[in-house]
């Protein structure tokens, strides 16, 4: 996918969504290539056409492990915010969010935790291309547990127009390993975040863990505009032969604000599918997520 190409959404919900919740029955749509286009749905892999190396997963462990789809930021960079705007991701990761916004002519701001050369690499790479000359990104290393400090430096605006996160949780640490001919597992190829530092997909959606996304999304939601809107892609994982309904989560979050309504949820088929997709569509007997999840909100 080229950069800046814009990205297609189709009406209704997939036949093989795995959700009927009052959340996903209000949809806005399936994220996809425009009819007549060589391909069926986007792929994952179409990041490295123009994404810095270094994010890549390697053999030694460096790279990232649980990269945001782009088509989701991308996405919601082009329906819900304007060249010049300023977007807000609380937990940035590889950077996803900062080179859609820098490539479609927007200001970024973002935190993250344990791949921050990850991410400037990726910023880095994403000044060099068209449109971004004379946007801003205000990226720092920390924990989005201070988000609300980090949004009152020098040079931070007032409030963002859009909000596009894609949070860490449980399936980034859990997900199978690489194995060898033998199925034995590659032991430095695990998808494990670093134990040392506080992640929050180590708190495994605990009360914890909600009450702490709870309170990074709220300080988010106040420097949010007034209409402007707040994006969250999740992949639903498979745990005991169903799904977990993950998404519904983050929607609950948002929603305790009274500010925030629910405009409605698009779906991003997560393609080429992982091992444990694969593995439950083969057995037939699992109630298989193969879509991300994304849920829109807006400020009233």
């Amino acid at each position: 996918m080229s950069v800046g190409e814009i990205v297609h959404i189709h009406p209704g919900v997939p036949e093989d969504y795995h959700c009927d919740c009052d959340y996903c029955r209000k949809s806005l749509g399936e994220l996809a290539p425009a009819d007549g286009d060589e391909r069926e749905y986007y792929s994952r892999n179409e990041r490295r056409e123009y994404y810095a190396k270094e994010e890549t997963r390697r053999e030694d462990g460096s790279g990232h492990i649980a990269k945001t789809p782009l088509h989701i930021a991308r996405w919601a960079i082009q329906q819900f915010s304007d060249p010049g705007d300023w977007v807000l991701d609380p937990t940035i990761g590889a950077g996803t969010t900062a080179v859609e916004a820098l490539t479609q002519g927007r200001n970024v701001a973002g935190m993250e935790l344990e791949y921050a050369p990850v991410l400037q690499a990726n910023i880095e790479k994403a000044f060099t291309m068209p449109r971004s000359e004379g946007c801003t990104a205000k990226v720092a290393q920390g924990d989005a547990r201070n988000i609300a400090e980090f949004l009152k430096a020098d040079g931070m605006p007032k409030k963002f127009k859009l909000i596009v996160n894609n949070p860490p949780y449980s399936g980034d640490i859990s997900a199978y390993p690489k194995r060898d001919k033998s199925g034995k597992p590659i032991e430095n190829m695990s998808y494990l975040y670093d134990k040392n530092l506080p992640n929050l997909a180590h708190l495994k959606e605990s009360d914890e863990y909600w009450d702490t996304i709870e309170n990074i999304y709220d300080a988010c939601i106040q420097r949010l505009e007034r209409g402007g809107h707040f994006v969250v892609g999740v992949k639903d994982q498979v745990r005991g032969g169903k799904s977990d309904r993950l998404h519904r989560g983050y929607c609950d979050c948002i929603l305790g604000d009274d500010e925030m309504e629910f405009v409605g949820a698009a779906f991003l088929r997560h393609y080429p599918g992982t091992l444990n997709t694969n593995r439950g569509l083969k057995e037939g007997n699992r109630e298989v997520a193969q879509y991300q999840t994304i849920s829109v909100f807006k400020k009233r």
